[in-house]
C-alpha cells in the first residue's frame, strides 16, 4: 500500500486506521513518524478501536511501551521512542523478544533514529503525518508498505 492523503481531517485519519486494521496481521510492524502533535497517537487510538482493544490507549512517552489486548485478534505493542537515547534501553522492556517473536502487532512512534533495528522485518507499514501550513486541523498523510 503506497498512498498519500492530502488535507486529511480527523475523520479521514479514522477511516485510514479502519482500512489498515482490516489488512494487518500478527507480526506486522507499523512505524509512525511526524512532528509532535501531528496525529500519531490519535491514529493508534483509532487503530486500536478498530481492532477492539479491551484496554484504553494512551501515549507511552514516559513508559516507552504500552500493551493493549484485543477481544478477538492479537496483542498490540505500542512503543514511543521519542525519549529513547540508546537502543540498549529497549532490552529492559523486552523489545527485541517482541520483535523477533513475530507475534502481535508492533506500532512504533518516533522510529527514525532506530530504523536499523527493523531491517529483518518484512511486513512494515510506514506512515508519515505532516502538518498543513495554515490549517492545524488537517494533515498530509503518506503511507508506504
Amino acid at each position: 500500500m503506497n498512498n498519500k492523503i492530502t488535507n486529511a481531517s480527523i475523520n479521514e485519519t479514522k477511516i485510514l486506521a479502519d482500512e489498515i486494521s482490516l489488512n494487518i496481521k500478527d507480526g506486522d510492524l507499523i512505524l509512525l513518524s511526524g512532528e509532535m502533535g501531528s496525529g500519531k497517537t490519535q491514529f493508534v487510538r483509532f487503530l486500536c478501536e478498530s481492532l477492539n482493544t479491551i484496554t484504553s490507549v494512551s501515549s507511552p512517552s514516559f513508559l516507552i511501551l504500552n500493551q493493549y489486548e484485543t477481544k478477538n485478534r492479537f496483542n498490540i505493542f505500542h512503543f514511543d521512542f521519542y525519549r529513547l537515547a540508546d537502543a540498549r534501553d529497549l532490552e529492559e522492556i523486552g523489545f527485541f523478544e517482541i520483535l523477533d517473536s513475530n507475534q502481535g502487532l508492533m506500532v512504533i512512534e518516533w522510529p527514525n533514529n532506530f530504523r536499523s533495528l527493523f531491517s529483518k522485518k518484512k511486513n512494515i507499514i510506514d506512515i508519515y503525518f505532516n502538518f498543513i501550513k495554515d490549517n492545524i486541523n488537517l494533515r498530509d498523510i503518506i503511507i508506504k508498505g
